[in-house]
């Protein structure tokens, strides 16, 4: 039971280095500036788009929104109805997501690949919500480093602990560390650079089903 603790302790920072791999991918495939996992951007990109008179392509990061909040409408009710075995149901259905993008990319548009891929980090923002702090996306890098600024304040006023400026930097680290990891692969090919993510993502079901009775912090 202590060996499933630390091992599940660690997967809010494995997912998080999954989604900058995917992030990072959808993001040079795309080439036009859109994300698959941080909306509050692609938001900012819709406000400017539709302002320049650009509407067609502001259409483009709404469907990455919508589908971003659908995917995540779709977690929260896996999550709902397969207590206590939504972590793994939620990331079995990221890891086929994932290869259905695969099997999509030769024949639809970039723009189409990416619906899916935002779709499937929509998802998996569900599947450690509440281990990372209950009212804290996964993806919410923006959330992270506050909190770390935030633990930075209370460390140097005597009020704080190390362990928790350590966590928040740690966590905004795994999204930059992926986001590395994939621009490195997309040096290859898009399909290849998918693959990254989908075993990544199978391996993160099979150690989420073996820890499923770990219960949220």
């Amino acid at each position: 039971m202590i060996k499933k603790k630390h091992l599940h302790s660690t997967m809010p920072f494995y997912l998080l280095f999954i989604a900058g791999i995917v992030d990072a991918i959808g993001f040079i495939h795309l080439k036009n500036g859109l994300f698959i996992s941080f909306m509050s951007g692609n938001t900012t990109h819709v406000g400017i788009l539709l302002t320049s008179g650009n509407t067609p392509q502001a259409w483009h990061y709404i469907g990455v929104i919508v589908l971003f909040v659908l995917g995540a409408a779709v977690g929260e009710a896996i999550a709902i109805a397969n207590k206590p075995f939504y972590r793994s149901m939620i990331m079995a259905l990221v890891t086929l997501v994932l290869s259905a993008t695969l099997l999509v990319e030769p024949i639809a548009k970039p723009i189409v690949t990416n619906f899916f891929l935002s779709f499937a980090m929509g998802i998996q923002n569900i599947a450690l919500r509440l281990t990372i702090e209950k009212s804290t996306a996964l993806t919410y890098v923006t959330g992270f480093l506050v909190n770390t600024g935030r633990s930075i304040a209370m460390l140097f006023m005597g009020e704080g602990d190390r362990s928790t400026f350590f966590r928040h930097f740690s966590l905004w680290l795994s999204i930059f560390l992926g986001a590395i990891a994939g621009t490195q692969v997309m040096d290859y090919s898009f399909r290849y650079a998918l693959l990254v993510p989908i075993i990544l993502s199978l391996i993160a079901t099979v150690i989420l089903f073996w820890t499923h009775e770990i219960a949220d912090d």
